[in-house]
């Protein structure tokens, strides 16, 4: 397909970059500059895809002369599957010119990237595509969905009623609705827990990482150097929250509220699966954060499955408004061994940061 552009299908260098932040702006929307205030969308892309601890991401372009006109990316990841450490790529950056689609590009992106994983040594690769790339992936791609993501919301009883009466968010909120709705929804603190905003994560972390990590079944590598990478360096302005009792860390959360709109997101939040009381301090704590910025809804993500960790139940409690249908998580694999039926049923960590998109 490419040979009729009189361009070539291959893999990116830094030097597409420029090209590459040009595209990206048609799928990410007009919201996209707030994931790198003061920066270039070549310069989040050259965090994003070559300043990776792991490697470099493995991303396939389609050229047409000097300007890249198709796109998919696969980012180099660590996945902890029972007590295994995994090497996985996670894709995303779906991507094609609107005069360019419908030329079979996107399929010829995927399985050139799907190869490049393999030759790396990847188990498998996973996406959360929207419903047009689940049908593509799953019909012919050799994706399966492996898991359910429930989208989750927090509204303000001032921002619901103005959407759907027009009355004043102001009015609401001198009548001490919101506050009312807030002291029910948000646990408690525990007086145990302490909780303090860090520019970046300390090696302290790998404690954390090292205790609970073996408690799920399926999770994304944490560590210190993941983390800093994810967040600390990421040019979004991710706010990052740690968690300590007795003077160990036993949780952490990860925030972002968009400047334009009054939204927030829970981006992760972790902990040992029965540690609620932690859970209950971070939820508090970011949430108060949130709010003290005028943030009218909070979204968050949760793995759609029979047993939940304290985490999820009480991110359930918080968010309880949910968007239908549920999110899809498709894999491919590569290794020629493992499966659906063979990957844990339960004991999911799945977050809006494991995912391209925040």
């Amino acid at each position: 397909m490419s040979a009729d552009l009189g361009g070539s299908t291959r893999l990116a260098t830094p030097d597409d970059l420029e090209s590459i932040g040009s595209l990206l702006p048609d799928l990410a929307g007009p919201l996209f500059p707030e994931r790198f205030p003061g920066q270039t969308a070549a310069g989040f892309c050259r965090w994003k895809y070559f300043q990776n601890p792991l490697g470099a991401a493995a991303v396939g372009v389609v050229t047409d002369g000097p300007r890249v006109v198709s796109l998919a990316a696969g980012v180099p990841k660590q996945v902890r599957v029972g007590s295994q450490i995994l090497t996985v790529f996670e894709l995303g950056d779906f991507i094609t010119a609107p005069e360019y689609r419908k030329r079979g590009l996107f399929s010829s992106l995927i399985n050139l990237v799907c190869g490049e994983a393999r030759k790396r040594g990847a188990a498998f690769v996973y996406v959360r595509p929207n419903e047009s790339s689940f049908r593509i992936l799953t019909e012919g791609l050799l994706f399966l969905e492996a898991h359910q993501i429930e989208e989750r919301r927090y509204v303000t009883p001032s921002s619901a009623i103005h959407s759907k009466m027009g009355v004043a968010p102001a009015v609401t909120r001198a009548l001490g609705a919101d506050w009312v709705a807030f002291k029910r929804a948000v646990p408690v603190s525990a007086k145990s827990v302490t909780v303090a905003q860090v520019p970046r994560f300390g090696p302290e972390m790998e404690d954390l990482w090292n205790k609970a990590s073996g408690q799920y079944s399926f999770v994304l590598v944490r560590d210190t150097r993941y983390l800093n990478w994810r967040y600390a360096d990421c040019p979004t302005p991710f706010q990052l929250w740690t968690a300590y009792c007795d003077g160990n860390p036993t949780g952490y959360a990860i925030t972002f509220t968009q400047q334009v709109q009054p939204v927030g997101y829970i981006v992760d939040l972790f902990a040992a699966p029965e540690d609620a009381r932690t859970a209950a301090t971070l939820l508090r704590t970011v949430m108060e954060a949130m709010f003290a910025k005028g943030v009218q809804r909070v979204y968050t993500w949760i793995p759609h499955s029979d047993t939940a960790s304290a985490g999820v139940k009480l991110l359930k409690r918080v968010c309880p408004l949910m968007n239908a249908p549920y999110l899809h998580m498709a894999m491919r694999f590569l290794d020629g061994q493992t499966n659906i039926s063979r990957l844990p049923q339960r004991g999911w960590h799945l977050a809006p940061g494991d995912f391209d998109g925040i």
